[in-house]
Parts: structure tokens; sequence; C-alpha cells
């Protein structure tokens, strides 16, 4: 749609349909906000409430169960924690930047990953010899793999980003 005509003379009614997309807009962006903010408050409720219940289950278990059983179990679960605290901190900055950063997803997926291979390690332990081993062993290295590649993907956005930032500042 067009504001002025072929002549420039600017078509009635042109600013009316502006403001009201204006307003839409306007309207979208508080909601967006709203509902990251509740995402956010959400996120920090289940990180709380599943930081207490780790810390209970370890506490409780203390003593009753392998050390090492146990300490893989605190290890995954302040990994979860991690996890939601990651994306609360994430979701965050793009309340506060309003702009969706790649690099803390990547984290996320890194620290998931890795939580992953922990738990398929701890399965591995009593699998040996047996026919699911050698599939947790693909698996591992699927894992590995996964986190190598989120790892140098964020390095390589560190690298840019750094390049970038050396390149703007002889131009202001």
């Amino acid at each position: 749609m067009s504001v002025a005509n072929h002549l420039g003379v600017k078509t009635p009614g042109a600013d009316h349909q502006r403001r009201d997309r204006s307003f839409v807009a306007t309207l979208l962006g508080y909601g967006e906000f709203v509902l990251d903010a509740a995402v956010a408050l959400a996120l920090t409720a289940g990180g709380t409430i599943l930081l207490a219940s780790v810390l209970f289950d370890y506490a409780s278990t203390l003593g009753s169960t392998p050390m090492v059983a146990q300490a893989l179990n605190l290890l995954s679960g302040l990994l979860l924690v991690f996890i939601y605290t990651e994306l609360t901190s994430t979701i965050r900055v793009i309340i506060a930047s309003r702009t969706i950063r790649v690099e803390p997803f990547l984290i996320i997926g890194i620290v998931a990953t890795i939580r992953r291979l922990i738990v398929v390690g701890a399965q591995a332990e009593g699998r040996v010899g047996t026919p699911e081993f050698r599939d947790i062993m693909i698996e591992i290295g699927v894992l590995a793999g996964t986190a190598l590649v989120l790892g140098l993907t964020v390095l390589t956005l560190r690298i840019r980003h750094g390049r970038d930032e050396t390149t703007a500042s002889p131009a202001e």
C-alpha cells in the first residue's frame, strides 16, 4: 500500500492505517512481554523446586546407596537445575534487549548433552559384554559428537562476534 500517489500527494487515511498497525504491534509487544515474564517466573519456580528436590533426595539417600550413584544423581539433578537457570537467564536477556541470541541455547544444548552422557555412561557400567552395550556406546559417540559440534559452533560465534566488534571500533 502506498502512502503517496504518483504525484506525491498523501492518500487520505494512510496515517490512520499506519497508526492502527503501530497500535497492534505495540499491543502484541506487551503480550509477548507478559508471556516471556510468565515463562521466566515459571522456570524460576520450577528450578527452585527442582533444586530443593535434588538436595533433599541427596541428603535422604546419604549412606544408604553407593556414593558413586549418589554423586551421579546429584550431578545429573544439578545440571538440570542449571538448564532451568540458563533458560531463565536467556529469557531475561530477550526481555531486556528485545533480541534473541543463539549462543545461550547452544550452551543449554551442551549442558543437556553432557547430562545425558553422564546418565548413559552410568548405564554402561553394568552392561559390559551384553548386546545393549554396543547401543550404549553408539549413543555415547553420538552425544560426544553433538557436544563437540555445539561447542565448535559457540566458539565460531564468539570468534565472529569478536571480529565484528574489532572491525566496528575503528569506524566509530
